[in-house]
């Protein structure tokens, strides 16, 4: 790979920050960093949308990005924006503004994705100091101005992330909107975190976290306190974090910037995110905490750049969604046995018949995790169970899919049984041509592997797949005759049979 500048801009809550660096086979050098504050957050938290004169704003300093890229010879920008613009109710607007005026498409991050690019951007950090040598957890927690994210990983995969609405400045927008005063607010904080903490423990796994790796800006202007020191990757306290938030509970903003040097813009935020960072701190009863010099941009670079190994990267991503969708089930008590049987059958169709369907790993993705939720849905009521599932998946957040993506696995889930996807049903119209095609081909795949475990016994064994020009030959090791199933197979697999003009024909093997 010859080297190549380009340009990483996170459009945050309180700033808009890019980083420009040259890009080489295996790493990259940052050439420069630049941080603009912007009051998004205080825009979008208190009024609901983003106002003229902010929307302005950040096209002024997004040309003066993109002009300076040009100097560059920048050939990629990468745009991402996260809560306040999530969240803002005229965000279609604002797009629409960022695009025209600027010529920069914006990627509007769900919390999952945040986390999946903070942890590409500490993955290298993670691994110099863990011993791979025993089971260890640890926990990325990021505090920004308009959320908190927390993320549970082991040396395999992510297991928990979830997305608190603790962001700095979008709880004092709130408190101040509320009570009309800034008087008492850091009171009000420490009882939202206590109320969040207290929620989070009700659905966090129960393992023990051996190490804490916390990221933000003013948690990296903490470290330097603590540490007397600018490091890539500090250790730092319990007890000194401890005692810093004492010292500076009653001071106030201007004392922060005078007597602890943090840049003025920090100031108002400085010792809220020192409590969060504390309260979390002793939430996880974790010694082993880290503060490292990453960013989202970082992550961003990291994703678009350095995964050469597309194999080993869908093998990483089968086992993170895996692992996501039997949390989630596990939540709503499901049939595990039978999902994971369904997945599995799927996935034999799927792998055994791709000189059909001509799809993909990604795809395969969308496979596995609707397999493993098509069932979900009966948490709430069997009837019409397949809908219900529609909805639930629909309202979830996974790891690595956008909102399309998830409306895609929500689909396919939605069509492993009763009638096929219809022109006038909404969520499957509001896809697109290929999309629609994508569902039909895995739904179809779906229902066949759900008719082969129909009493929800796991009677088949295995399977194996014959093909010739016109039909399927599915032959079926079993373990006791299954009416059921058969009787089920006939129907299921009528979808695929239409779709790819192929008769498919179950045989039992002895």
């Amino acid at each position: 790979m010859k080297k190549e500048n380009i340009a990483a801009i996170d459009i945050g809550s309180s700033s808009i920050r890019m980083t420009i660096c040259e890009v080489t086979k295996n790493e990259y050098d940052v050439l420069e960093k630049l941080r603009r504050p912007v009051r998004l957050g205080k825009d979008c938290f208190y009024n609901g949308k983003i106002s003229r004169q902010i929307i302005n704003e950040c096209v002024l300093i997004l040309k003066k990005y993109k002009k300076l890229c040009e100097e560059y010879k920048v050939t990629k920008i990468y745009a991402a924006a996260t809560t306040a613009v999530r969240e803002a109710g005229n965000v279609d607007v604002f797009l629409d503004n960022i695009r025209t005026l600027t010529n920069i498409d914006i990627e509007i991050l769900s919390p999952s994705k945040e986390s999946e690019y903070i942890y590409l951007a500490l993955s290298n950090r993670i691994s110099q100091i863990n011993d791979n040598n025993k089971k260890e957890y640890w926990g990325i927690v990021k505090i920004g101005t308009g959320n908190v994210q927390i993320t549970l990983l082991d040396d395999q995969c992510i297991i928990f992330t979830r997305s608190l609405p603790l962001g700095i400045m979008k709880i004092k927008q709130i408190f101040i909107k509320e009570f009309n005063r800034e008087e008492n607010f850091h009171n009000f904080l420490r009882v939202m975190i206590e109320h969040e903490l207290q929620n989070l423990k009700r659905n966090i796994p129960l393992i023990k976290i051996n190490k804490l790796y916390v990221i933000g800006f003013e948690i990296e202007a903490l470290s330097k306190i603590l540490t007397k020191k600018e490091n890539d990757l500090s250790q730092i306290s319990k007890n000194a974090l401890q005692n810093l938030c004492l010292k500076i509970q009653n001071y106030t903003e201007e004392e922060i910037t005078h007597k602890l040097k943090i840049p003025y813009e920090l100031s108002e935020t400085f010792y809220p995110a020192s409590i969060i960072f504390l309260k979390i701190v002793n939430f996880f009863k974790c010694e082993n905490i880290y503060i490292p010099r990453v960013s989202l941009r970082d992550g961003i670079i990291r994703s678009k750049f350095f995964i050469s190994n597309k194999k080993k990267y869908f093998q990483k991503l089968e086992i993170q969604l895996i692992a996501n969708a039997i949390n989630l089930g596990r939540s709503l008590n499901f049939d595990e046995k039978h999902a994971i049987k369904v997945m599995d059958i799927a996935i034999k169709i799927f792998s055994q018949t791709k000189d059909i369907h001509y799809l993909d790993n990604i795809e395969r993705c969308y496979l596995i995790v609707a397999s493993i939720l098509h069932d979900i849905g009966s948490t709430l009521s069997y009837r019409s169970h397949h809908k219900h599932s529609l909805y639930i998946i629909k309202a979830q957040d996974f790891f690595s899919f956008d909102k399309n993506e998830i409306n895609i696995i929500a689909n396919i889930a939605r069509y492993h049984r009763k009638s096929g996807p219809k022109n006038s049903h909404p969520d499957y119209i509001s896809l697109s041509h290929k999309d629609r095609m994508i569902v039909m081909k895995l739904a179809s795949i779906l229902r066949i592997a759900d008719s082969l475990d129909n009493t929800h016994l796991q009677l088949i064994k295995d399977i194996e797949l014959s093909k010739n020009d016109n039909k399927i030959i599915i032959y079926a090791t079993v373990k006791e005759q299954f009416f059921s199933e058969v009787y089920s197979f006939n129907y299921k697999k009528k979808l695929f049979e239409d779709f790819f003009g192929l008769d498919v024909i179950l045989k039992i093997k002895e």
